[in-house]
């Protein structure tokens, strides 16, 4: 089962869009927190989103699954999502910033490995302002990865054990804990599957700015450094994921699953 974390400060806007690619998930052990921090007691950012709670609590398919938190007293999304941790009844723990989306099969699909693995990640592709690329990351078994060539990890792609979740407030949380849990021997997957869309906007975390000075400052922080490599530019890709198939049956944990290719519409 998996408790779905949602921080929102700004980007309410695209509420309506996120949390209908989880309602529309296959799989359905799911819990969805919404935490609005940064904004007065009972704002109308907090007003829109519990809307959805009310709502989810009309649906037979999702009553009850959908809460809705004023985290009025706090500033900053790892903070929230430190707050919002001791909320989730569930042992996993799944990322989706407000402005992306989730494939239909997204949690179905990752699912398969939750026992094998403390972090599980997928491929995404990005959609607004730069459309239709695909960043490289690596896939398959990456416990072994050298995490300080890239952040590996799509923050809204992430299942992680809750054990493990606990972010530094820092502007770059994400990537600070997958390089303490690498640190510590744990184990790391990516599908190889686009199931994410992320959002890239002028203000999405993708255009902050600073960031580069920080990265260099966390590794120095871990004792690393960052080799000087050339990486290639993204680059368009057609939109395509992987997709379960209905007639699967018995699997072992070190089975495959088998999929055919469709269009991600």
């Amino acid at each position: 089962m998996i408790s779905i974390l949602i921080p929102i400060y700004n980007g309410i806007e695209f509420i309506e869009d996120s949390v209908s690619s989880v309602l529309n998930q296959t799989y359905d052990q799911w819990e969805l927190l919404i935490g609005i921090n940064g904004h007065p007691q009972n704002s109308e950012v907090y007003k829109i989103a519990k809307e959805y709670e009310k709502k989810s609590n009309k649906a037979e398919q999702a009553f009850g699954k959908i809460r809705v938190f004023d985290f009025y007293t706090i500033r900053g999304k790892s903070n929230t999502l430190n707050e919002m941790i001791q909320f989730c009844n569930y042992n996993y723990i799944a990322i989706l910033d407000v402005d992306d989306i989730w494939h239909p099969q997204k949690l179905e699909v990752q699912a398969s490995q939750l026992d094998n693995y403390d972090v599980i990640g997928s491929n995404c592709i990005w959609f607004g302002d730069r459309p239709g690329i695909v960043p490289t990351i690596p896939v398959g078994d990456i416990s072994d990865f050298d995490f300080t060539l890239v952040n590996p990890i799509i923050n809204s792609s992430s299942l992680t054990r809750k054990e493990l979740c606990y972010w530094n407030e820092n502007g770059i949380e994400d990537y600070d804990l997958w390089l303490r849990l690498r640190n510590q021997n744990k184990k790391f997957y990516n599908f190889k599957e686009i199931l994410v869309k992320h959002r890239i906007h002028n203000a999405s975390a993708f255009n902050s700015k600073g960031n580069d000075n920080k990265v260099e400052g966390l590794l120095k922080s871990y004792g690393l450094t960052r080799e000087m490599t050339i990486v290639e530019e993204p680059k368009k890709t057609p939109t395509f994921v992987i997709e379960q198939k209905r007639k699967t049956v018995k699997m072992s944990s070190k089975d495959k699953i088998k999929m055919n290719i469709i269009n991600y519409n």
